[in-house]
């Protein structure tokens, strides 16, 4: 792409760290993610971060997953419901109930609802026992 002059973009960047993602390239997504706003010219936005937020709870990263959500507001970039929605269903994943608890009040702060993936989980974790029917209650 450099060689035909082709000016990398943030879509460009956010196609190439969701694919190493998929592709469970995630340290390399990560040491790219790092390197646009010094090295690239090209800041990360909202879907930047929320890829990147991905592929760490995809690789169980879970506690850097969370140090990169925070680190977002820093940058100045909000959440939107996608963001929150991600890291809700890895803390769930991950049995992690009372932070899945402030993300998700949190959300509803903003604005943001849960969406059918998060709502899933939680009805498969009721379903087993893993959540109390308030849980359920507080996503409405």
């Amino acid at each position: 792409m450099r060689k035909c002059k082709m000016e990398l973009d943030i879509g460009i960047y956010n196609i190439i760290i969701h694919g190493m993602c998929n592709a469970s390239m995630v340290d390399d997504a990560w040491d790219l993610f790092c390197s646009l706003s010094l090295n690239k010219g090209v800041k990360p936005d909202v879907k930047t971060y929320t890829i990147m937020i991905g592929g760490l709870c995809k690789k169980g990263s879970l506690s850097e997953a969370g140090m990169l959500f925070r680190k977002m507001g820093e940058d100045g970039i909000a959440p939107n419901d996608c963001t929150y929605n991600t890291i809700i269903r890895a803390q769930l994943r991950g049995s992690d109930i009372s932070t899945s608890v402030e993300l998700i009040e949190e959300m509803k702060r903003c604005g943001f609802s849960a969406d059918a993936s998060t709502i899933n989980i939680v009805m498969d974790m009721l379903s087993s026992g893993r959540l109390d029917r308030s849980f359920l209650d507080m996503l409405s």
